[in-house]
């Protein structure tokens, strides 16, 4: 065994993290956070499959410079997942489904009823999970989950919409500009109009007298 330990890993499903140090369920969490990431959820077999490949045999540093020998295939991993009273989340946030995850587990032994905190472990070389106490400290793989590039602004359509609003504008302009004058012509119609009526009116009433 001559390979180095590796602590980060990537794979499609995110960037791994190994920590060899056994911490209980709840503890994993907050390491993970802490890391920006979550508890790595075995809810499939493609996942289960990827962690275990990784979780072989390695030889690890020590502070002091030495190396010494890892057994990460016989160790037994936190899965990702907590129940209670039969119902079960994964660190993802996805519900246990039978259908779904009961083959995930030796035996298909999905959660069982009880009345305390009971979690997923992985055994990579069965490339399976069982079932333990949240309080049983095991080391864990944290997800750091791939960041989906925000989609780039289509500047052709961008322009074009900034374009047809301006036309719109400008027409809008015209149509203002066209009721003006309308509204002005027929102003001075009115006013001429009245000025001869009025003058009309001043001849009849001279002739009447």
């Amino acid at each position: 065994m001559s390979n180095e330990c590796k602590y980060e890993i990537n794979t499609k499903h995110g960037e791994l993290l190994i920590v060899d140090e056994p911490l209980n369920y709840e503890d994993s969490k907050q390491v993970c956070e802490s890391l920006s990431s979550i508890l790595a959820p075995m809810n499939n077999e493609e996942i289960i499959q990827e962690i275990s490949s990784h979780l072989t045999p390695c030889n690890a540093t020590a502070y002091h410079g030495n190396t010494f020998p890892r057994q990460r295939d016989v160790m037994k991993w936190t899965g990702g997942l907590e129940t209670y009273r039969n119902n079960g989340k994964w660190s993802n946030g996805v519900e246990y489904n039978d259908t779904l995850h009961d083959n995930l587990f030796m035996d298909d032994a999905g959660p069982m009823y009880s009345l305390t905190c009971k979690t997923a472990y992985l055994e990579p070389t069965e490339k399976l999970l069982a079932f333990d106490s949240c309080s049983d400290e095991r080391p864990f793989v944290c997800m750091r989950l791939p960041v989906v590039p925000e989609a780039k602004e289509d500047r052709t359509t961008h322009l074009f919409i900034i374009g047809l609003a301006m036309i719109c504008i400008v027409l809008f302009l015209f149509q203002m500009l066209r009721f003006g004058k309308c509204m002005a012509r027929g102003g001075n119609k009115l006013k001429r109009g009245t000025v001869r009526q009025a003058a009309d009116d001043l001849e009849r009433r001279a002739l009447d007298a």
